[in-house]
């Protein structure tokens, strides 16, 4: 069977644009729906008042508007995005099956940051270069991660950075320096990397180019967990709408672990990208016991354990969570 170029783009360059995927009426719906949940927040953000753009009015999101808690993940408008059939087609033709199940990951609404017309209480998020896979396990291919781009993403409206080709290269840079350095590995099962400046110039030398990778509304942006990237405030006029999606083979899960998957979806609980892993933020593994925090310690006033919309448990939801008829 002869491999779809989005693919062949995919496996060379370690990321790739697949245009066209989510309807223009689906990524309205998002777009509206994303402004309302900031709003029904009791900080009183309102999306036509700039003075309640900041952080003070504001749920609490990583880089400015990257959120993966307050049960985001399973907001009905989420789910939508989620089961959009042709996001699933293009899955299905990277594992060869149909029989996916779906990560629990969050969503991203970032205003620009402009001192004309956006947020002035941040400055733009700078380059934290990483990758999403466990450093020993850097030989192979284990996931493809992805972006439902809700909105145009131009150079200057943020959205994800890659140094291109850098997914082929791991093992030769850390041959280079001894192996991974301890320091910078998030742990065995946090599948996370960070890289200095001095291992982003050894990529760069290389011959990886540094990439804005831009979208246009609708679009897919697919990429491999091993490719470095970091990702980009936007600094014109367009707020940011993309929701985090990524799937895997059901078989790469077991029984016990699926049950597992079920439970953390009844209680509405966010997970990292990795569809079979269960991992869910530190802050919340010992749901619902914990409580959620702010970066400074202090208990986030926002915490809750449930979508204020809840999904539609429809056969095509439930698939991606894991349950069979």
């Amino acid at each position: 069977m002869t491999k779809p170029q989005f693919l062949v783009d995919l496996e060379r360059d370690g990321f790739v644009v697949v245009p066209n995927v989510i309807p223009e009426d689906a990524c309205k719906e998002f777009q509206e729906e994303a402004l309302t949940w900031l709003e029904k927040f009791p900080n009183g953000f309102k999306r036509d008042d700039r003075s309640t753009w900041t952080s003070e009015h504001l749920p609490y999101g990583v880089t400015g508007g990257l959120y993966n808690r307050y049960s985001v993940n399973h907001e009905d408008f989420v789910w939508k995005i989620r089961a959009q059939p042709k996001i699933l087609e293009v899955f299905e033709q990277i594992w060869n099956t149909d029989d996916l199940i779906a990560s629990f990951d969050g969503m991203n609404t970032s205003l620009p940051i402009n001192k004309e017309t956006g947020r002035t209480d941040i400055e733009p998020t700078q380059a934290w270069p990483h990758m999403d896979q466990n450093p020993r396990q850097v030989d192979h291919f284990q996931l493809y991660q992805g972006i439902a781009n809700m909105a145009p993403n131009g150079p200057q409206d943020g959205g994800l950075c890659v140094l291109k080709g850098s997914h082929l290269l791991h093992q030769e840079q850390f041959d280079s320096i001894g192996g991974f350095r301890p320091e910078q590995d998030a742990g065995v099962n946090e599948n996370s990397y960070k890289y200095k400046p001095e291992d982003f110039d050894w990529f760069v030398k290389k011959g990886c180019e540094s990439v804005k990778v831009c979208a246009n509304e609708g679009d897919l942006i697919l990429w491999d967990s091993r490719t470095i990237h970091w990702n980009a405030s936007p600094v014109g006029t367009q707020t940011r709408f993309a929701s985090y999606v990524c799937y895997c083979p059901r078989s790469l899960m077991s029984e016990k672990d699926l049950q597992t998957k079920v439970d953390v979806f009844n209680k509405r609980k966010g997970t990292t990208h990795w569809p079979q892993q269960n991992r869910i933020p530190v802050e919340r593994q010992n749901y619902p016991e914990a409580k959620a925090r702010r970066p400074d310690g202090s208990l986030d006033p926002n915490d809750r354990d449930r979508p204020f919309v809840e999904p539609k448990e429809t056969p095509e939801v439930l698939r991606l969570v894991g349950i069979r008829a």
